[in-house]
């Protein structure tokens, strides 16, 4: 079995965390994000993947190299595969695949079984199936109806709200058959949700939707990174080897704690939850709620950091506040009784002085 990771894309949304990561890079749990999604098509049962690479691609190949790490062949495809859209980046591989595969984003956090949807997608005979998850506001996703077979009858990508005429949403996991890029003009910008999917209605191909309602996460933002954190925490995304009660019965206030390797922590408040990478240092009297602090970060005494996202080599100093929605971008300093305040961010390699009051715009 094979499979196609779209992995080229930018990550602008999650700026300032994707000026030295591309997005699937992004560490979740101190793993990157893509690596979950490698796992499940492995354990789907695919055996080879091709990742298509783009934006900071030297990070994608260095970690996952040939694949033998993780238990599959991968192979990568770059050049050209944003300006070719998601279609005709896949046409460069599918040209190579002579069977059924599978086409995942890198960026989704997903509880699906993508053997059931494979397996579902060999039933229903179709040429393209389309996984589809319910969600409250459809605005952000290209959107479908279904019939009573779960044929697609009508697609649309991103409408405005008053224009959504469904719930369903594209989950960006599909399941092909090769034959359908021949639709796919060679060496042209062609996505799926804008060119692909109507051009299979236009010409009365077998499109179909998967519906699921197991958990799913398109991570596009630092709130729903942070969504998505709170999640696993939860119980509703569940992760592989991960255990976040590990050191729960050590905190005060009911909060969680899950730590990567050689962290100093001096008995923190935590609120909700803290994830942290490797290398964390923090001192006494801090307070954290429902935030994530990446690798290398010294925190000092009597700071509060509250719903927010930490970069890697961050130094935070005494009595700095950071409040919710803000983004501390890698390689910065915020020095002493600093306050961030709310939905800032903070670029990367920055130094903000001693008491200084950011705020947002």
């Amino acid at each position: 079995m094979h499979a196609v990771i779209l992995a080229g894309g930018k990550g602008t949304r999650l700026l300032p965390l994707t000026v030295y990561r591309p997005k699937p890079m992004i560490p979740f749990f101190n793993k990157p994000m893509m690596e979950y999604v490698v796992r499940e098509l492995v354990n789907a049962g695919v055996e080879e993947i091709f990742i298509l690479v783009g934006y900071l691609k030297e990070r994608i190949i260095n970690y996952f190299g040939d694949g033998s790490d993780f238990g599959v062949e991968i192979k990568y495809s770059n050049g050209e595969n944003i300006k070719l859209g998601t279609a005709g980046a896949t046409k460069k591989v599918a040209d190579r695949i002579n069977d059924t595969f599978i086409v995942a984003s890198s960026d989704v956090l997903t509880n699906l079984d993508i053997k059931t949807l494979y397996d579902y997608h060999k039933r229903k005979k179709a040429l393209a199936t389309i996984a589809l998850s319910r969600v409250e506001d459809p605005s952000q996703y290209g959107i479908a109806i279904v019939d009573s077979n779960n044929r697609i009858l009508k697609f649309k990508e991103k409408p405005r709200l008053e224009e959504a005429f469904s719930n369903l949403v594209n989950a960006g996991v599909y399941i092909f058959e090769p034959e359908v890029f021949d639709l796919v003009p060679r060496g042209q910008n062609f996505d799926f949700s804008l060119n692909l999917f109507p051009k299979m209605l236009e010409e009365n191909l077998p499109l179909y939707g998967f519906p699921f309602e197991e958990y799913w996460n398109d991570v596009g933002r630092p709130s729903s990174y942070l969504q998505a954190t709170a999640d696993v925490f939860l119980g509703k995304l569940k992760l592989p080897q991960i255990r976040t009660d590990s050191l729960k019965g050590n905190l005060e206030y009911g909060g969680s704690l899950y730590s990567g390797i050689r962290c100093q922590i001096r008995k923190p408040q935590i609120r909700g939850f803290a994830v942290l990478g490797d290398n964390v240092e923090i001192s006494r009297n801090v307070k954290i709620e429902r935030s994530v602090i990446f690798s290398n970060v010294t925190i000092e005494e009597g700071t509060e950091i509250y719903e927010a996202i930490i970069g890697e080599n961050v130094y935070i100093g005494k009595g700095v506040i950071i409040e919710s929605g803000s983004v501390i971008g890698d390689n910065s300093v915020i020095e002493d009784f600093t306050k961030i305040g709310a939905n800032v961010k903070i670029w990367t390699e920055s130094r903000i002085g001693r008491e200084s009051i950011i705020l947002p715009d």
